[in-house]
């Protein structure tokens, strides 16, 4: 777990505002692992965070499957870990804890340009992560009006190229703007083929207690490779909840189905509905849900 172990630092660390985080995540991070290549040291950093928050959660619970998946990923953590002398190993909890300490008062994408700005983004794959402000006017320009007259319960959004997550917590800020609550009226589904963007979108939608699943895999073929989910979905039940909305679009479909054929008549009885579904809640359809 990335716990430090220097109460002191971490008293400290309270005392900082979010651009002092900053200018202190860049200079502790150019000093760890001076010998190592700066994206192994930043993608080290991030998968060491999201093993811990993932396992945080999921060693707790009792599902058959995430037993397997958590020790897998505690195996990682190991060693990652172990590859860093203890300086360095150090040097990580308090990365995480600037890292949260720059979280401003509203959600913005904060991994992103940092990638950016240590120049360890990946030129040949053509990685570019939109800037926070310029995703902000996009979600508030495409969805501030919808979200400002929301009936449903919850929407769900779907990212097929999340990259860090910065266009999902632009949308989370929109719903914060409307008096939304985004750990109860969102569902997000995050999907990028780069297995760092993926854990650095997965970090930022644990940090801002947004619920949903991130994927590491491609979302043209739907090649799936890891699914890591937030600890907001699993301490809202969202697998529940989504099975039930499922159930009742299907309910929905088949009433109107009927009504096409037989014609409607007000004096029969609703349909029985149908069981939920055992299996785990399919992949929604991509793009904003409303």
């Amino acid at each position: 777990m990335l716990v430090s172990k220097d109460p002191l630092k971490g008293s400290q660390a309270l005392a900082l505002t979010p651009q002092q985080h900053r200018t202190e995540f860049l200079k502790l991070f150019r000093q760890t692992a001076r010998h190592r290549h700066r994206y192994d040291v930043f993608r080290d950093f991030v998968t060491l965070a999201a093993c811990t928050m993932h396992n945080g959660i999921f060693q707790s619970f009792s599902i058959e499957a995430w037993p397997k998946i958590a020790q897998e990923r505690e195996d990682e953590f190991i060693k990652i870990r172990g590859s860093y002398d203890k300086q360095d190993q150090d040097a990580f909890p308090m990365l995480f804890a600037h890292l949260v300490g720059m979280l401003d008062p509203e959600p913005r994408d904060i991994l992103g340009p940092l990638y950016m700005e240590l120049e360890v983004a990946s030129k040949d794959q053509g990685q570019f992560f939109t800037p926070p402000e310029l995703s902000e006017l996009m979600a508030r320009l495409s969805y501030g009006p919808e979200l400002a007259n929301l009936r449903k319960p919850f929407v769900t959004v779907g990212e097929p190229a999340c990259g860090a997550g910065g266009m999902v917590l632009a949308f989370v800020k929109v719903m914060i703007e409307n008096k939304l609550d985004p750990s109860r009226r969102l569902w997000t589904q995050c999907i990028d083929v780069d297995r760092l963007a993926a854990l650095m979108c997965y970090v930022q939608l644990s940090l801002w207690n947004v619920p949903g699943e991130v994927i590491v895999g491609n979302s043209l073929s739907w090649e799936i490779r890891e699914v890591w989910y937030t600890p907001a979905h699993t301490l809202g039940l969202w697998n529940i909840r989504l099975k039930r909305q499922a159930s009742e679009a299907e309910n929905a479909l088949q009433i109107q189905e009927d009504e096409e054929t037989n014609g409607f008549d007000p004096a029969s009885p609703p349909p029985e509905p149908k069981p939920l579904p055992a299996s785990d809640v399919q992949p929604m359809q991509l793009g904003f849900d409303f």
